[in-house]
């Protein structure tokens, strides 16, 4: 079937992703936990590559339990944490 809604959720602790029919039924999630660093009390650090590794595999994740394939999905919404900055090297793409 095609016309899964994907929302994608970059969370504090974890990423998520969950697909919705045209009725606006789940039919579908995954969710994967990603590591916390506090160097300081009070603060807290992410990798962002293990953000993104993450993220792209509930994605995947989620569209295998479906059946669906990426021509499948019509469109995505994506909230995350807000307070986030990754900074990015232009040459590399690495995050620094």
């Amino acid at each position: 079937m095609s016309g899964y809604i994907m929302a994608l959720d970059a969370g504090t602790t974890s990423n998520r992703c969950i697909l919705f029919n045209r009725e606006g039924e789940v039919v579908s999630a995954s969710q994967k936990e990603f590591t916390q660093y506090f160097p300081k009390p009070g603060l807290v650090e992410h990798d962002a590559v293990e953000i993104w590794l993450t993220q792209y595999a509930v994605a995947a994740e989620a569209m295998q339990k479906a059946g669906a394939a990426a021509e499948d999905i019509a469109a995505i919404g994506i909230t995350n944490q807000r307070e986030t900055t990754i900074l990015w090297d232009r040459v590399t793409g690495e995050p620094v």
